[in-house]
């Protein structure tokens, strides 16, 4: 609206340099020949600017604009004093048009390459942006794959010696009195050595995933399921949960167990911002390329230096995390050919997944 009026006023302004130039030649006596010659050099300014701004069909509307406000002057007045003088400004007539029709024409052209210019900068910047995007991609697929293969190894060094040290504690704990202080000590070793089996198992899962097991599914049933598992976590925690689910979410070929575990992963980490209650929102959209879910909390968002490492194994902000559990998702989902991200939405944390339909399609037709 802002620039249509903009157009408007300069249209106006044009126009009405026109006029003015020519109420100067009625004005100006005709012996006054010089003036006259000047102003009718002037109509090349409004003329060539229009040309310039708005192309062939400015140049030519002003062009033809100015030879009508300037023809009666010279039918008028020069005609009957100066017939060569009048046949002369018959040409210069002509010639406004020429050079509205020739500076009109380059005009268009301008603004054609200036389109070309700014359309082509629009798509580097879109590569540019891309190309970052899948080189984060690589060096964070990189950095999981490496820290896998490691894991995979220490884990199983890991675990026998962990079974030998509860046998054992368990050998001694039967030789010791049930009255004896003794047996709290060996009460707090297993439990130890059991919450090292945990944090063991949950490397060799970030380590070796299981196999994906892909069937057709609706991602909005996968959303309502884990609703389902956090609602009377979320109504303890004074937690309003929001589904904003596409009706038109077409089936999608995932292994909705773990897609399932990596939403249920997600609305967890939503609670766990959320203590004093708020909203978790549930979003999925169906697009032409793509199906996305989007988790949505109100815990006030994350900062930018956090959001870079939010997926890297071992990085956590919780006092008692071991920082894998995005990571894992993350994985799961590169798995499936997809994308995760984490952006700040107007009162939290956005998650975003984002699946592949022209993927889905060919995983379907193969089927």
């Amino acid at each position: 609206m802002r620039v249509h009026s903009q157009t408007w006023l300069i249209a106006l302004v044009i126009g009405g340099s026109i006029i003015s130039i020519t109420t100067l030649h009625i004005l100006t006596p005709v012996d006054s020949v010089t003036l006259h010659q000047i102003y009718q050099r002037l109509y090349y300014l409004p003329i060539v600017i229009a040309a310039l701004l708005f192309g062939l069909r400015g140049g030519l509307i002003s062009a033809l604009f100015a030879s009508l406000a300037y023809l009666p002057h010279v039918i008028m007045q020069w005609q009957h004093i100066q017939r060569e003088y009048a046949l002369n400004q018959y040409a210069e007539i002509i010639l406004f048009n020429f050079i509205g029709v020739v500076t009109g024409v380059l005009g268009d052209k301008s603004r054609r390459e200036r389109e070309r210019t700014q359309q082509t900068s629009e798509e580097l910047q879109r590569a540019y942006a891309e190309l970052r995007q899948t080189f984060e991609q690589l060096l964070q697929a990189e950095r999981l794959t490496s820290l896998g293969e490691l894991s995979a190894g220490i884990v199983h060094e890991v675990r026998n010696p962990l079974g030998a040290i509860k046998g054992a504690v368990e050998i001694i704990e039967d030789e010791l009195p049930e009255d004896s202080p003794r047996r709290e000590f060996a009460d707090i070793a297993k439990r130890e050595v059991d919450r090292l089996d945990r944090l063991v198992r949950e490397f060799l899962c970030f380590a070796r995933p299981p196999q994906l097991a892909k069937s057709p599914a609706n991602l909005n049933d996968v959303v309502n399921s884990v609703r389902l598992l956090i609602e009377q976590n979320a109504v303890a925690q004074n937690v309003k949960i929001v589904s904003e689910l596409d009706k038109e979410s077409p089936l999608v070929t995932i292994d909705s167990e773990q897609i399932k575990q990596v939403l249920l992963n997600l609305a967890i980490n939503a609670l766990q911002v959320m203590p004093e209650g708020g909203q978790l929102t549930f979003r999925t959209k169906n697009t032409n390329e793509f199906l996305t879910v989007q988790v949505e909390d109100e815990g006030g968002g994350v900062d930018a230096s956090i959001a870079q490492r939010i997926f890297d194994p071992f990085f956590t902000t919780k006092e008692k995390g071991v920082g894998l559990g995005l990571s894992v998702a993350y994985k799961i989902v590169a798995q499936h050919g997809g994308k995760l991200r984490i952006i700040n939405g107007e009162h939290g944390a956005i998650f975003r997944l984002t699946l592949s339909k022209t993927q889905n399609e060919q995983t379907l037709h193969e089927s």
